[in-house]
């Protein structure tokens, strides 16, 4: 099985890119009120630059009541105060620059919040220019057809469409089948001003010097789409195409987890989702709790039996279409400590910085931060124990994360490793990412190629002329197709007259043209 992807914008070069998720508001705080913020970004660059970080990607920093942690817009071009100010951001875009970090916004297309002034004035029962700018019915006792809605809310006559909390009411980019009278074309004049208005407020921030956008929920804008969602794509093909034809080399990656779409789209990137049996979820998340080790069948969990086969008969056909970014985690998934060991760990970062795509860290996932079962913290629910504060000096109060009193954080801090504590998983990470940015065979749109093994718990594949061999059982196995010089290994994995010995839970990259 082998197949090298298409390019997805042949003017751009993501090949050795190392992607690096952060969720600001628990990073890093310059000023001590407890709240992660620009300033402490900023503060932290030198961190991200020498281990070997390219390009971030910041949680929504805007302007926002934060029902849904900022995923509920309420002004587009105000950044958040507790997170500080335009000028802060430009500093810290500029900084970045000069440590070879890009920067991407989150930028959340579908919905605003329910205070935006956008949704005020469409709820107005006099018609408006922003009438349309959002989804509403006929009459205040009208249904959504099948879609969530709010009534009784607003004084207009409409019962309104939500795209996802309450909060969150959906932006109007039409509907590809429509059954109601108020169910207008993706090309309707309503539906148009919305996508115009989304591409300035792309074009705002690109002039500020950011690089481009990570984009939320990006295949659901058209409703009724079809499943192939040829309605949404053509939105998107219309907004990127005009944004790209003044910022050529702006960097789109979206939540979409169909990168055949996506890429068709327009694209760059898209992630690779935790969706419930996918290929993914297989990999480091096939377990009934966050912490439930026992019952745990993910293939990089040592007592598992699930086969490598599971994931690449998956994997394989997505990969196909283009970049498609493996993640170690997201503010949507719970962390793989401490239900996945250490060791475990190692394994998947060998795997994650190895494959293709860029490779995506979340913040703390380098040192093995734990998920916690703690109380919700705006609209995070059980999302909330993978977003406690960034672990950066264990001498240090609150971990170095903030001067506050431990009772005035944004969340309460996990403990366990640090920065400072300079864990193994952290050397390993800084270790392949130097090698990654440094090897074209294994950066991001080099070709794959998936090897049989002679143990169904073996994961064996070939980039160019580098072998890589994962072993994450609880046994030692051989795998004999190996022959040439250790590049890099984990776990005692070593070379023999029989080829590659792996003990369990190691790894190793061979070169087989020396």
């Amino acid at each position: 099985m082998s197949n090298t992807p298409p390019p997805s914008n042949p003017g751009l070069d993501l090949e050795s890119e190392v992607l690096y998720q952060i969720y600001p508001q628990s990073f890093a705080d310059s000023n001590g009120d407890g709240i992660g913020d620009l300033a402490g970004i900023t503060s932290k660059l030198d961190y991200l630059a020498d281990l070997g970080i390219t390009m971030i990607w910041l949680n929504p920093i805007f302007d926002s009541p934060f029902k849904d942690a900022g995923y509920d817009v309420r002004d587009y071009y105000q950044i958040a105060p507790r997170y500080g100010t335009t000028e802060d951001l430009v500093t810290l875009v500029e900084q970045a620059h000069r440590h070879g970090i890009k920067v991407l916004l989150d930028l959340v297309p579908g919905h605003t919040s329910e205070e935006h002034a956008w949704f005020q004035q469409s709820a107005q029962p006099e018609p408006n220019e922003f009438s349309d700018r959002y989804i509403w019915t006929e009459h205040a006792f009208d249904n959504g057809a099948g879609l969530p809605f709010i009534g009784g809310e607003y004084d207009r006559n409409g019962t309104y469409i939500l795209n996802f909390f309450k909060s969150q009411p959906a932006l109007n980019y039409g509907f590809h089948q429509r059954n109601r009278p108020w169910q207008q074309s993706p090309d309707a004049p309503g539906p148009m001003a919305t996508r115009q208005a989304m591409v300035e407020v792309m074009k705002h921030w690109l002039e500020l010097g950011c690089d481009g956008f990570r984009v939320d929920m990006a295949d659901s804008l058209v409703k009724f789409d079809t499943e192939d969602k040829q309605a949404t794509i053509a939105v998107w093909q219309d907004m990127i195409g005009r944004v790209r034809a003044m910022y050529p080399n702006v960097i789109l990656v979206s939540e979409w987890g169909k990168p055949e779409l996506a890429h068709e789209a327009g694209f760059d990137m898209d992630f690779y989702l935790d969706w419930g049996d996918n290929g993914y979820h297989l990999l480091t998340r096939e377990s009934p709790d966050p912490l439930d080790r026992t019952h745990d069948r993910s293939f990089f969990a040592q007592h598992s039996d699930t086969p490598a086969t599971d994931f690449i008969v998956q994997y394989e056909p997505l990969y196909r279409h283009g970049l498609f970014n493996i993640i170690s985690g997201n503010h949507d998934t719970p962390r793989l400590a401490p239900r996945l060991t250490e060791a475990e760990r190692m394994a998947f970062f060998f795997f994650l910085l190895t494959m293709p795509g860029v490779p995506t860290i979340y913040y703390g996932d380098e040192i093995g931060m734990e998920y916690v079962k703690i109380p919700t913290k705006e609209g995070g629910y059980a999302r909330t124990g993978s977003r406690t504060p960034m672990q950066w000096d264990s001498t240090q109060p609150n971990y170095g994360f903030s001067t506050a009193a431990p009772e005035s954080l944004y969340l309460p801090v996990s403990g366990g490793p640090s920065v400072d504590k300079q864990p193994q998983l952290l050397a390993l990470t800084r270790q392949l990412i130097a090698i990654r940015r440094t090897t074209p065979a294994l950066q991001a749109s080099a070709p794959l190629e998936f090897l049989p093994t002679p143990h169904p718990r073996l994961l064996a594949y070939r980039r160019s002329h580098l072998t890589i061999v994962i072993n994450p059982s609880a046994q030692p196995l051989d795998y004999p197709d190996a022959n040439g010089t250790m590049v890099a290994g984990i776990g005692g994995a070593e070379l023999t007259g029989a080829g590659l010995h792996l003990p369990p839970t190691a790894a190793a990259i061979v070169d087989t043209d020396k």
